[in-house]
């Protein structure tokens, strides 16, 4: 997706606090060279070779880095305007619109982003690792942080052209995700899918659809013609925060109605778009990223760098959404129902049938060499008209990790937007926060698909039944 210009990258951030210290460019490079010890896949990069199987093909195989320059994938920035989150979310634009040169072989496939000495922004190739990979690159630099080599540097010491040097770690590199599933692909459910969704795209009519009025570009890249840099996807972002006193309200809410924040969270936006933003729609598709690692031969845990999210796949009659909330009500038994029936169904759809695995295990299908990657008709049928939700959880390192003076007050998750043609419609919303801190919530879009006013109208909207149900 990068390569063709459809994808950019993921962001993970955390602002860092001590009584006092900054995160000074000394400190930051004794710190990243404890991390690249600890995570090897920060030296993987991809290489594009003749294909083993076709004459004339490519293939993009795995390689690694010998050394990592500081300068080529660390940057310091001093903005006296960058104090809020409206500030931030231009910031957070700016970081999805960077893409990476994955033509030059010399650099990594990730960028650090020190802004105003106190916030790190993590960006990463998509390929090298998920929304959680970032919450375990950071629990990594929050550890190297708070080592008492890293905390004697001095403040004022300056980084020239110091390189790392990439060695065997004692932490060994995780297997493709993909090649640790026991699951086989079925053909069966491969046919009734898709015969499923184009029977869904034949008979319900576009207008009856969420997203009916977005503004999209059915233009298709190949590997011999991808986007050029002027016409890549562009990446749109609002962000909203959740006060912790909310957070903690709904929560134990959420505990009392034996559901999840995340569920209720996609109740929530699915009665605000049906309500608020498309009183006519009948039918709407959404999607949960979902974390898999639990799922896998042997289960890594959470704090491991890789490519380990699939994604949870539901089509729902609107009415009964928009019935939740309609002409100035708000029926929070029906909310709370809606989000309890959710959970529920989501949970067996990941642990109790292999419906996700099954959906994750079609990227076989996609083919090894990049000339294969390109056919994206059956994407669109799954993906257009559709939101995703990713929540990667609540960041709390352990223990070990915060002794030394070195804490994470505020974290921040997104992933650039997919080119609408080929991907979700609807905004990306991404979750994180921080234990005991507040929840953040970005929105992001294809620049020009949906109407800005409409993203902020639909946060608010939001942010209010949140209120209403914490």
């Amino acid at each position: 997706f990068h390569d063709l210009g459809i994808q950019s990258n993921v962001r993970v951030s955390c602002e860092y606090v001590h009584d006092t210290k900054t995160l000074a460019p000394r400190r930051v490079f004794r710190a990243l060279e404890q991390v690249l010890r600890e995570i090897p896949a920060l030296s993987i990069i991809g290489v594009s070779q003749p294909s083993e199987k076709k004459k004339g093909n490519h293939r993009t195989w795995e390689a690694k880095l010998p050394f990592i320059r500081f300068r080529d994938c660390v940057e310091f920035v001093n903005d006296s305007n960058a104090n809020n989150d409206a500030a931030f979310a231009k910031i957070c634009e700016s970081v999805h619109n960077r893409w990476f040169d994955t033509g030059d072989t010399s650099k990594p496939w990730w960028r650090l982003l020190i802004v105003n000495g106190k916030t790190a922004i993590f960006v990463f190739h998509h390929s090298i690792g998920d929304g959680l990979s970032g919450y375990a690159f950071h629990k990594k630099l929050l550890a190297a942080l708070n080592t008492n080599t890293t905390n004697r540097e001095v403040e004022a010491e300056t980084v020239g052209d110091e390189i790392f040097t990439i060695k065997e770690g004692s932490q060994k590199e995780e297997p493709i995700a993909i090649d640790e599933l026991d699951n086989k692909l079925s053909w069966l459910q491969v046919i009734r899918t898709f015969l499923f969704w184009n029977v869904m795209r034949i008979f319900v009519r576009p207008k009856y659809l969420l997203f009916s009025d977005a503004n999209v570009n059915n233009t298709y890249p190949t590997f011999s013609k991808p986007f050029p840099v002027e016409e890549r996807t562009r990446s749109r972002v609002e962000l909203l925060r959740i006060d912790k006193e909310t957070m903690r309200k709904c929560l134990n809410s959420c505990r009392e109605h034996q559901t999840t924040f995340t569920a209720l969270l996609h109740t929530i936006i699915s009665v605000t778009f049906a309500a608020d933003v498309y009183p006519d729609a009948k039918v709407g598709f959404t999607r949960m990223a979902v974390n898999i690692r639990p799922l896998l031969r042997h289960d890594p845990g959470p704090d491991v760098f890789t490519n380990a999210s699939a994604t949870y796949y539901r089509t729902h009659l609107l009415g009964k959404y928009r019935g939740a909330a309609q002409n100035g009500t708000f029926d929070t038994a029906a909310m709370w129902q809606l989000a309890v029936d959710y959970k529920k169904h989501m949970h067996n759809s990941i642990y109790n049938s292999d419906a996700v695995l099954q959906s994750y295990l079609t990227c076989r299908l996609l083919g090894e060499d990049n000339e294969e990657v390109g056919s994206f008709y059956g994407l669109g049928l799954y993906l257009n008209n559709s939101f995703l939700i990713s929540n990667i959880g609540v960041f709390d390192p352990k223990g070990i990790m915060k002794d030394g003076g070195w804490s994470v007050k505020d974290v921040g998750f997104g992933a650039a937007a997919i080119r609408a043609a080929v991907g979700d419609y609807g905004p990306v919303f991404s979750v994180a926060s921080v234990k005991g801190g507040d929840c953040m919530i970005a929105a992001t879009w294809e620049d020009g698909v949906l109407e800005e006013e409409m993203v902020k109208n639909v946060l608010k909207a939001i942010s209010a039944r949140l209120g209403v149900l914490g």
